[in-house]
C-alpha cells in the first residue's frame, strides 16, 4: 500500500447541508414575523389616521379622545389641560339645590363628555400647566370647550381671561351647573 494515497473519511451528517439550514432559518423567521403581526419590523402600520393638526395643535376624532376629569383630556396619546379653566376634581363633594351631596368632579367630567359628544376635538397648545400637561384652548363641534365648561357652570374661570370670568359670573347668576347648589372651593 502506498503512503501517498489519500484516505477518504466519511462522516455521518449531523447537520443538514448549508443551503438547507438557511432555508429552515428563513421559514422560522417568516413564521415569527407573521405571528407577531408584522410589528417586529414595523411592517404593520397603525390603523389610526395620522394627525392633520399643524405644529402647536393636537387633534383627534371622538374615538381617540378620553376624558380624565372636568378640565383634562387625552387626545390620541397627548394629555392636555383646558387653559383658564379649573373644574372640581373627582371625589370633591358638592351639594345640589336641595342640599343632597354629590361628586361634583364626576359631574364636571360628565359635562365635558356631553360637550364633546364624540365630535372631533382640536386644541391649540399654549404652554404647560399642572404636572407638565400642555395647556390648550380646545374646540369640538364648532364650540369652544373651555368657554362652554365655564358658561355651563361646570368649571371656574382662572383670573386673567375676561371672556371666561364674564361667563362664570353669568353662570353663577343663572345658577347653572354646579352653581345650582353649593360648590366647595377646588384646589
Amino acid at each position: 500500500m502506498s503512503i501517498t494515497r489519500k484516505r477518504r473519511i466519511f462522516r455521518a451528517s449531523a447537520s443538514p447541508p448549508r443551503g438547507r439550514s438557511r432555508g429552515v432559518a428563513f421559514v422560522v423567521l417568516t413564521a415569527a414575523l407573521i405571528l407577531t403581526g408584522g410589528t417586529w419590523l414595523g411592517l404593520h402600520p397603525s390603523s389610526a389616521p395620522a394627525s392633520t393638526a399643524p405644529p402647536g395643535h393636537v387633534d383627534a376624532d371622538g374615538s381617540q379622545t378620553r376624558i380624565v376629569d372636568g378640565n383634562t383630556l387625552i387626545l390620541r396619546d397627548r394629555t392636555v389641560q383646558l387653559a383658564g379653566v379649573k373644574a372640581a376634581q373627582r371625589g370633591a363633594v358638592c351639594r345640589s339645590a336641595d342640599g343632597a351631596p354629590f361628586d361634583c368632579g364626576a359631574a364636571a367630567a360628565n359635562a365635558l363628555a356631553q360637550i364633546i359628544r364624540g365630535a372631533a376635538v382640536d386644541c391649540a397648545l399654549n404652554g404647560a400647566g399642572d404636572g407638565g400637561r400642555a395647556l390648550a384652548l380646545c374646540s369640538a363641534g364648532g364650540r369652544e370647550i373651555n368657554l362652554a365648561m365655564v358658561a355651563d357652570g361646570w368649571a371656574r374661570a382662572e383670573p386673567g381671561i375676561a371672556a371666561l370670568t364674564d361667563a362664570e359670573r353669568a353662570a353663577k347668576a343663572g345658577r347653572k351647573g354646579l352653581w345650582a347648589g353649593s360648590w366647595i372651593a377646588t384646589e
